[in-house]
């Protein structure tokens, strides 16, 4: 637990040797595994002399002594330890079916299938780090200093945390001054300046969030709930056929109601003003100052019939920031794996003096049907434990 520096050390002559301090975390001798403990009720049956079979299963998991940031007194020369503090709790049912549809010594037609539903709770978070001992504000890591998530007791893992999105500001939101050609946004209309434009006045065509608390202000007062990662129920299903000599087997997964960070939605719409960065296709339908003349446009008049058919906010040149925008139902149905193969005849093979020889080939993550928009609808966000 030492932290080199080499803004700091210790001055010999005319140098500066760089020096070491301990961090702000305290070790822990005391640390152990977690434990999980499980109750299970389930059920195996088999119909019509076995050719329908599954099974069925309830359970709930309760975890505790999960690993967790604590803050501790400063008088102990540290601010936070390692402790094992958090627990969980899950309960679910999973049911598996599975049957020989076709038997017979031409044709063979088999389907497997399972179902699952899982309910995450946080039951304790022990002695937090942060100011309650009942939620954290913590990171996914994608961006320094981005609390996008929320760890709270009584709700599940992986809460996404952020501003809600409410289109742009138009030019029905502000006064404007033809002498000056500026506008001014309307009294009792929210700004988002502190948030999405680095505290510069918002304009027509900034994106505007929403007052959820209704105070006149848009600030992290009116952050909230925004989804979670954990689908609604999931599963697979997977298809055998044999006819003769060849075989063919069709895996499918499938997630129902579970919503996706598309942070790609975030680091590419924002900050244009600032970077020579790519953005995302949509940014090209985003509001407009200039007409294709390279001319600015204030007049109102002019500038909405400038934007009549643009649909997008000017890209926010503040911070970082997640809003609903970028969350998104991240249920799909994928074609996960397709494997064709030919089996030689056993009259074939004793020649060759072998037992058994099958060529086939294979092809994964063959076709995926969803509305999620970005490059795969199973992406983690670099998801930790706490997220």
């Amino acid at each position: 637990f030492f932290i080199t520096s080499s803004d700091y050390g210790y001055a010999f002559g005319t140098n500066v040797t760089p020096g070491a301090t301990t961090g702000n975390i305290m070790a822990n001798k005391n640390v152990k595994w977690e434990t999980a403990t499980s109750k299970n009720l389930g059920l195996d049956f088999g119909l019509f002399k076995g050719k329908v079979y599954g099974t069925l299963d309830l359970y709930q998991t309760d975890t505790k002594d999960l690993l967790l940031l604590a803050k501790i007194p400063q008088t102990s020369g540290y601010e936070y330890q390692y402790q094992n503090s958090g627990s969980t709790t899950n309960k679910g049912i999973e049911f598996s079916v599975g049957s020989a549809i076709i038997n017979n010594k031409n044709f063979t037609w088999k389907i497997d299938a399972n179902i699952s539903s899982n309910k995450n709770t946080i039951k304790s978070l022990g002695n937090s780090a942060s100011a309650s001992a009942n939620y954290y504000y913590y990171p996914s890591g994608w961006q320094n200093n981005l609390n996008d998530f929320l760890v709270q007791v009584g709700k599940p893992v992986g809460t996404y945390w952020g501003y809600v999105t409410a289109g742009r500001y138009e030019i029905s939101d502000f006064n404007y001054d033809p002498a000056t050609l500026t506008y001014t946004l309307k009294s009792g209309i929210a700004s988002s300046a502190a948030v999405a434009n680095g505290a510069k006045a918002v304009q027509p065509g900034d994106l505007k969030l929403q007052d959820l608390n209704g105070d006149g202000v848009i600030d992290t007062k009116d952050m909230t709930d925004l989804g979670n990662a954990q689908p609604k129920f999931y599963g697979g299903f997977n298809q055998t056929f044999r006819y003769k000599n060849w075989d063919m087997s069709l895996l499918f997964n499938f997630s129902v109601g579970n919503k996706v960070y598309n942070a790609n939605k975030i680091e590419y719409s924002t900050q244009y003003l600032y970077r020579d960065n790519n953005m995302l296709a949509e940014v090209a339908n985003r509001w407009r100052w200039f007409d294709d003349a390279g001319n600015k446009v204030n007049d109102p008049t002019a500038l909405a019939a400038l934007n009549a058919n643009t649909t997008g906010w000017t890209p926010p040149a503040g911070a970082y920031f997640l809003h609903s925008y970028a969350i998104e139902d991240g249920s799909f149905l994928r074609l996960n794996n397709v494997t064709i193969g030919y089996s030689l005849s056993k009259e074939f093979t004793k020649q060759l003096g072998l037992t058994n020889f099958r060529l086939y080939f294979t092809m994964n993550n063959v076709l995926t049907i969803t509305g999620y928009s970005g490059y795969d609808p199973e992406a983690n966000t670099r998801r930790n434990p706490l997220t």
